[in-house]
């Protein structure tokens, strides 16, 4: 019968001889695709060389039958048993460096894999001349013809495989590493026998021979010997000569070494450069270390965006380009964009608890003089301990209160759009006992202390309405502190604080 004799063909011989070590390679070939679902194109890939090999073993025993080939039946045994082998090889060479040895914390260089199994490709090609009766001189004399001919045949290839087994011992490259060769940057995400292939911020996979990458010139972006990853960026500014250079380097440093941007080493820490100076222009650069080389341009944004915000808080501005144009001013166009503005402010004013006894005259002159201040995520908006002389009205965003007790930030609350801080400082000259941080973009509304005293002054009977909303807030407060941290010292009582008030607006 024809499955008698298939039972007795060589590798299924082998087979049934050996019921447990097929079964346990099944097992483990079925695991490894199954727990790597991402790579499983790339494995069919490699198993078709097993498939095809499979194949052919099943038509070469199927002796008899519609498939014949016109060799001795000695020879097709030792075909198939040839086959049978290097697709043992080949799914074991797979196992072990992809499946078993990772599962093991153990991470073997694919081109060593990749040598492996070429060795093994070879011995057991050797083993089968051998087991076939040929003489080892003659096995000798064979193998060395055979790669002399692979070696004259293969020059480009085995010069890649070197060179990827030069890249490897020397460990100039590894996997991880971000590569910048001629204009292209990327990570490493491959050595293989043949080429070392990386991965782009634009989701590009690049694929450069192993040969041509050693023969010119490479850099490893952000690794240094004995050091974290972390890569030198570069954020270019320019500002016109108005203010002092010291003063821009100052504010911008002061605000980047407060504010925790992700992404941003701390150590070293960001700074910030006078450049160049030209036609009243200064031109400024702030440089900072970034630890995740993948998200490069998100950080320089945000950088860009902390700088903007920083310059507007000091009523500075980025300057533009500069041209020698002759124009005309259009000072319609201003003044309708004043009154825009002036007409957003007072409707945002006037949602507000503190301003809701304020005539619409009184809210049009607040309107008028108060500054728009941005913040940007992680800023400090307030400090703790500081006197400030601004009341800050939340007008887009979050922010969030914190208190230091014995070196630990303790959480009060969130203000949100709406709300405001800085009071206490603004009408006693007490300091901040909480700090404000800004919890993503923030735009606030700011006034100064003479602003609001003159638009008070104006109405003594202001001061007990007033009195009324900071008493509501300082009680939350107290609230606050009592739940978060009773050590923290309490604010002064209601009674104190509006007396206070009364004697700063002259109120009886």
């Amino acid at each position: 019968m024809l499955s008698d004799h298939l039972i007795a063909l060589p590798t299924l011989l082998w087979i049934g001889e050996h019921p447990f070590w097929t079964l346990l390679t099944l097992l483990l070939l079925v695991t490894h695709v199954w727990r790597s679902p991402g790579r499983r194109r790339e494995l069919v890939s490699e198993l078709s060389f097993v498939m095809l090999s499979i194949g052919t073993i099943l038509l070469i025993q199927f002796e008899g039958g519609w498939f014949r080939l016109p060799l001795p039946h000695h020879w097709l045994v030792e075909i198939s048993s040839l086959l049978a082998g290097l697709v043992l090889v080949k799914v074991w060479g797979i196992l072990l460096f992809q499946f078993l040895l990772p599962l093991c914390q153990i991470r073997i260089p694919r081109i060593i894999a990749d040598i492996v199994i070429t060795v093994g490709y070879i011995g057991w090609c050797l083993f089968r001349l051998y087991a076939s009766g040929m003489a080892l001189g003659e096995i000798v004399t064979t193998s060395a013809i055979i790669t002399a001919v692979i070696a004259f045949s293969m020059q480009d290839t085995l010069g890649n495989l070197l060179a990827g087994v030069s890249i490897q011992l020397d460990n100039s490259i590894a996997i991880g590493d971000w590569l910048q060769v001629d204009t292209t940057q990327g990570r490493v995400v491959e050595i293989n026998w043949r080429a070392t292939t990386i991965e782009t911020r634009n989701w590009e996979t690049v694929v450069i021979p192993n040969s041509h990458l050693l023969k010119q010139r490479f850099t490893v972006l952000g690794r240094r010997q004995s050091a974290p990853l972390q890569w030198r960026r570069w954020v270019w500014f320019d500002i016109t000569l108005d203010t002092l250079p010291t003063q821009i380097i100052s504010l911008v440093e002061h605000s980047l070494r407060e504010t925790r941007i992700r992404h941003v080493s701390a150590s070293p820490r960001p700074d910030c450069l006078l450049m160049n100076v030209e036609n009243g222009v200064a031109r400024y650069a702030v440089r900072y270390w970034l630890t995740d080389l993948a998200v490069d341009d998100p950080t320089d944004s945000a950088v860009r965006t902390l700088i903007d915000a920083a310059l507007r808080r000091n009523d500075r501005r980025l300057t533009p380009p500069i041209f020698n144009i002759f124009m005309t001013t259009d000072q319609d166009h201003k003044e309708q964009r004043h009154k825009r503005h002036t007409a957003e402010r007072t409707a945002t004013l006037r949602r507000l608890p503190l301003f809701d006894m304020l005539q619409e005259e009184e809210l049009l002159q607040l309107a008028d003089q108060v500054k728009f201040a941005p913040f940007v995520n992680g800023d400090r908006m307030l400090t703790q301990g500081e006197i400030s002389g601004w009341l800050f009205v939340l007008v887009k965003g979050d922010a969030e209160m914190l208190v230091e007790v014995e070196g630990r930030e303790l959480r009060l609350g969130t203000l949100s759009a709406g709300d405001f801080f800085g009071e206490l400082s603004l009408l006693t000259g007490e300091p901040s006992p909480f700090t404000v941080r800004a919890l993503g973009t923030v735009e606030t509304y700011r006034i100064n202390q003479a602003m609001f005293q003159e638009l008070v002054m104006q109405r003594e009977s202001l001061v007990e309405p007033l009195y009324r909303v900071l008493s509501a807030r300082q009680q939350e407060q107290q609230a606050l502190l009592a739940r978060e941290a009773e050590s923290l010292r309490q604010v002064a009582p209601p009674r104190d604080l509006l007396d206070k008030l009364k004697a700063l607006f002259g109120g009886r």
